[in-house]
């Protein structure tokens, strides 16, 4: 997120790699302030690019404005800027960053992209439209364009046009549950009953635990006059649902119990955040991001095979955390197999893109 170099990039750099942007340089709308050195501008970029990938998203945000004060005209330092805003939680200033560089830059697919996030964050449904349908006339093959645009697309109601971009994002990607989902979510709509449930089904067969597909393959079933069936999803429903509000009683109690693993890693504390975070693993052996955050502080302790194990045991707990799947890029990358690194990859932008709403069902 190519060697080490782009297994320490972020996510913003990411899709803009996946949406074939320039890499990193300038764009083509005009060279930069002639001011500090290009030596300085690598030594920033590769402190900001290494912070994010440690998590230290207020550290990354620094060092990519000390970036983009060098030169505002880089592309991908103003992505991950933006991207480091939304981390933070300072979506206007994300917004802003990046429409006064489109403003200078409107071809700029990868900032787009970002865009498209910022305003869905803001409410600004039509705006997000309006930037991904920009992405696609320049990248028509971009799954995460499509996926999100027909996401955005069934959230306002426009139907037709969600089924068009949810479908080509699976026939570009077959495998991607939540598309199977907002697709069936479509169909229900539109009561297209048996498509509906075949959509919802493909969904649960890519990720059996997905509770909304069970809730609402109960829904049309009942609607298509199935009634053993929808009362053996509901069924199933239930019990993942009450898992679902256990869970989160749990990770309340994990996150209470996280306090000072945390203050340890935001010091740098490095061996004593991982001797905490081990901790918790042996109390909560089967909560995914505590993996996570063990896979982050053995890479930055340079114990790479260690973190390989515990990011690999990351996603098998639970293959949606993204963060996982960047680290895991790199490390494969490292290692010197590219086609798993690539896979990694996209399915980290698939992840890390626009949220596909949960409360949908």
């Amino acid at each position: 997120m190519s060697s080490v170099g782009i297994s320490r990039a972020p996510a913003a750099v990411l899709l803009c790699l996946l949406a074939a942007c320039a890499g990193g340089g300038r764009d083509a709308g005009g060279p930069g302030p002639p001011t500090a050195p290009s030596e300085s501008l690598d030594v920033v970029l590769s402190h900001a690019d290494s912070s994010f990938q440690d998590g230290d998203y207020v550290e990354a945000q620094k060092a990519y404005e000390q970036a983009v004060q060098i030169d505002p005209n880089l592309s991908r330092p103003t992505a991950s800027l933006a991207t480091c805003y939304l981390k933070n939680r300072l979506v206007k200033k994300a917004h802003d960053l990046l429409e006064g560089f489109l403003a200078r830059h409107p071809e700029d697919a990868g900032a787009r992209l970002v865009l498209a996030r910022v305003l869905v964050r803001l409410g600004d449904l039509e705006g997000a439209s309006a930037a991904l349908r920009k992405v696609l006339e320049a990248n028509p093959d971009l799954v995460a364009a499509h996926y999100n645009l027909g996401h955005v697309a069934y959230r306002s109601r426009r139907y037709d046009e969600a089924e068009t971009h949810l479908k080509a994002a699976l026939e570009l990607r077959p495998d991607l549950p939540d598309a199977h989902y907002t697709l069936g979510l479509t169909y229900l709509a539109l009561q297209r009953y048996p498509e509906a449930i075949a959509s919802l089904e493909r969904a649960v067969q890519a990720d059996p635990k997905h509770v909304g597909a069970r809730f609402n393959l109960a829904n049309a079933n009942a609607r298509a006059g199935r009634m053993q069936e929808a009362a053996r999803q509901q069924a199933v429903y239930a019990e993942l649902s009450g898992r679902s509000k256990s869970q989160k009683e749990r990770e309340a109690q994990i996150k209470a119990s996280s306090v000072k693993a945390i203050q340890f890693k935001l010091d740098k504390k490095y061996p004593e955040a991982l001797a905490e975070y081990q901790t918790l693993a042996a109390r909560f052996p089967d909560h995914a991001p505590i993996y996570n955050e063990i896979g982050q502080l053995l890479i930055q302790l340079g114990r790479r095979d260690e973190a390989f194990e515990a990011l690999t045991k990351a996603i098998q707990l639970d293959p949606k955390l993204s963060d996982p799947h960047y680290l895991l890029s790199g490390l494969y990358r490292e290692r010197g197999d590219q086609q798993a690194a690539e896979r990694e990859l996209t399915t980290f932008a698939a992840l890390e893109t626009i949220p596909e709403g949960k409360s949908g069902y």
